[in-house]
């Protein structure tokens, strides 16, 4: 078999390499491909129990062995495609190879060789019924007006919306050999009313591109077989034998022909050779030890629910972790990965790859995550990558295990449930997300309109998807939240950056409320302003997050009426550039599609970033950021931490021709800290008390204060 890594070398043609090299492949060496167990496998020791139970689950074990009631267990077996219209669907003649060999006609297939062992004269005969029953299935269609598929566009879909993501794994062989002309495009199209199970999900393909993304994985032209010849006597044989066999248990069509006790291993399918009558699926020891291992947890009786491990499973089921993460388990593989791109590329790998599901429960309301897994009500409609629908099965169970799964006993509740209409307001919540405010706009889409900014997905949406709870718990601390978001936080230590807008707990709320009426409130302050305009301190400084020129996409600039600014770095932590004159233009950021890279408006700019740092001798700690508070005299205060020790970082103008930095130091460490700096040439440093630098920090009752000079 072909490794991942090395299909990936392939590049876009891999999978047409692939079905031609397939094709030679015994069923010998072509066991069956499960995600899930392959991803569990991967992990190595301490897994062969939850390996063999999404075994059992994928190879529909309980489909004939008792406990396989699909409704008793969080991990539901998978059923087998439909086949009430397969003789429309497949060409005879790939029925006839499959059902001869299923393992080398679609390599890593879950479905077993069910006439292994039978005499040759037999197996024939049985082959010959059991096509003749399949073919005469057949469903009246309407006729249509098929689309005429390109196969170029179907390779850049393959990639773009995600196929590339479960078919990097699970192999794909034979397709033109497999369908009748223009089905390949139906089932694309329609795959749940094939697969019901959901492990082949729908990716909402308009018509067009069910076809383009067929003609990209059916390429060779296979002439169309002649009407099949259906006899009944045959067809009559092969119906008794579909019966027999097991095949109704999977594919439906009656219930199965025998029971087996399910701890039974000797003799069986688990057999290195299993007996004649029993399905052979070409397992790999590895496979039969972890299926060994779940069935000897099972004979020691029911088990006690866990929702965590449950909805674990359940992701492993339908292969969720292809494209997501959860519990520190999956994600896109980086050959993956490259191939999901955005129309926000501003967004970075926000923009492009599907979000972590930690805590996905806690965050989203239990019908929002209904509708992500059905494909609807989706708001990161900038992503190629798509969502797909799982089918009605899945929507529901896996929404509550979410939800159980991640709920905070601790959690308290917020004002709308506890005091409702007395905590928030609607005014202040429009002022609040407007460019006076937080300037929340900047960043996010707001009731339909276009941000001022990145274009992150629309406010509006929140209350109709968000916990509030949660909200409340993000805003207070977007660095605890593994969302991959740039939110940064406005209350550091639980205090708002502006108290002029109320309590913390105010706010909060008060932006909850407005976003609930938006529809019928006016649009925030910066809407409205048409043009671009120079933002000029006055009277109180302006403090600014943008995206700045050597003070990198997560910027916060600070003007100051006496004409001397500066901007900090808030992603890597540190003090970024100073100038004189005039401040900075908003229209980048607040009138503009896209943000553009802003530079000072004014000149004699320099480079802070060697104006002085704190370290901690002999380690590598890098600094935390934590956020910034502002002061009665409108003066931000930058908070971070270094390992243990709480830092307070704060610039502020002596006059129009220098700053004066301040950096108070609390904490506990054994550790020397000093204050380090390799100034550039025109920029003189001064620090209080010191004749030389780096300068060691003297802690009285654990706290430490330096005051740092700069002019240039």
């Amino acid at each position: 078999m072909f490794s991942k890594l090395t299909l990936a070398r392939f590049g876009a043609k891999w999978l047409l390499f692939a079905t031609a090299a397939w094709g030679a492949i015994s069923s010998a060496t072509a066991t069956p491909v499960v995600p899930g167990y392959e991803r569990l496998h991967r992990q190595g020791a301490g897994v062969a129990v939850e390996a063999g139970e999404v075994l059992l689950s994928e190879l529909s074990c309980l489909a004939c062995h008792q406990g396989g009631d699909p409704k008793s267990s969080a991990l539901t077996w998978k059923a087998g495609p439909d086949l009430s219209a397969a003789g429309d669907r497949l060409r005879a003649a790939y029925v006839r190879q499959f059902l001869a060999d299923p393992a080398a006609v679609k390599p890593g297939t879950t479905m077993p060789d069910v006439l292994a062992g039978q005499p040759p004269e037999q197996r024939a005969e049985l082959i010959e019924n059991l096509t003749h029953y399949l073919m005469q299935r057949r469903t009246p269609q309407p006729a249509a007006q098929a689309a005429v598929g390109v196969a170029a566009k179907g390779e850049e879909l393959f990639q773009s919306v995600g196929c590339i993501a479960c078919h990097s794994e699970v192999p794909l062989a034979k397709l033109s050999e497999k369908y009748a002309p223009g089905q390949l495009a139906q089932f694309l199209a329609k795959p749940l009313a094939v697969r019901p199970a959901g492990r082949m999900p729908d990716l909402r393909l308009q018509p067009q591109e069910a076809a383009d993304l067929a003609a990209h994985l059916a390429p060779e032209a296979v002439a169309a077989e002649p009407m099949f010849a259906v006899d009944a006597a045959k067809a009559e044989r092969g119906a008794r034998a579909f019966q027999s066999l097991g095949c109704a248990s999977c594919h439906g069509g009656g219930p199965a022909a025998q029971v087996i006790a399910v701890n039974k291993t000797d003799a069986g399918c688990l057999a290195e050779k299993p007996a004649t009558g029993r399905p052979h699926y070409q397992l790999t020891k590895d496979q039969r030890t972890a299926l060994q291992s779940a069935l000897q947890i099972r004979a020691q009786g029911p088990r006690a629910d866990d929702p965590q491990l449950a909805a674990r499973h359940a992701m492993l089921q339908r292969n969720c972790f292809a494209c997501h993460q959860r519990d520190g388990l999956g994600g896109p593989a980086p050959e993956v990965a490259v191939h999901f791109t955005s129309n926000r590329d501003d967004l970075g790998d926000l923009g492009r790859l599907p979000p972590p599901l930690d805590g996905v429960g806690r965050k989203l309301q239990q019908s929002a995550v209904e509708n992500v897994l059905r494909g609807e009500q989706l708001v990161r409609k900038y992503m190629r990558v798509r969502m797909p629908d799982f089918g009605p099965e899945l929507s529901p169970h896996l929404a509550a295990l979410f939800a159980t799964a991640d709920a905070d006993p601790q959690e308290k509740p917020t004002p709308a449930k506890s005091e409702p209409n007395r905590v928030g307001r609607n005014a202040d919540g429009r002022e609040i997300v407007g460019t006076r405010g937080y300037a929340c706009i900047a960043c996010h889409e707001l009731y339909g309109h276009p941000s001022l900014g990145i274009g992150a997905y629309d406010m509006a949406e929140m209350p109709k998807r968000l916990r509030p709870e949660w909200v409340r718990d993000f805003l207070l601390d977007p660095a605890k939240f593994p969302t991959g978001a740039r939110m940064p936080a406005f209350f550091p230590d639980g205090k708002p950056v502006n108290p002029k807008l109320g309590t913390t707990e105010r706010q909060i709320d008060s932006i909850r409320v407005y976003l609930t009426e938006v529809d019928q409130s006016l649009p925030p302050e910066g809407f409205s302003d048409p043009a671009a305009f120079e933002l000029k301190p006055k009277e109180r400084p302006i403090v600014f997050r943008t995206f700045m020129k050597d003070a990198g996409m997560h910027a916060i600039a600070v003007g100051f009426p006496q004409g001397v600014h500066a901007a900090f770095d808030s992603r890597e932590v540190r003090w970024a550039l100073a100038w004189r004159g005039r401040f900075l233009d908003a229209d980048g950021t607040w009138n503009q599609r896209v943000a553009k890279i802003e530079t000072p408006l004014g000149d004699a700019i320099v480079a802070l970033e060697k104006a002085g740092a704190l370290e901690i001798v002999g380690a590598e700690t890098k600094p935390a950021f934590r956020g910034y508070r502002i002061g009665a005299d409108g003066v931000p205060t930058f908070l971070y931490d270094l390992g243990a020790l709480h830092i307070e970082d704060r610039i502020a103008p002596i006059d129009s021709q220098s700053l004066r930095r301040t950096l108070r130091v609390s904490g506990q460490t054994k550790e020397v800290v000093q204050f380090a700096a390799q100034p550039p040439a025109g920029l003189r440093l001064r620090v209080a008390g010191r004749t030389e630098l780096p300068a060691r920090l003297e802690f009285r009752q654990g706290v430490a204060e330096i005051t740092e000079e700069i002019s240039w």
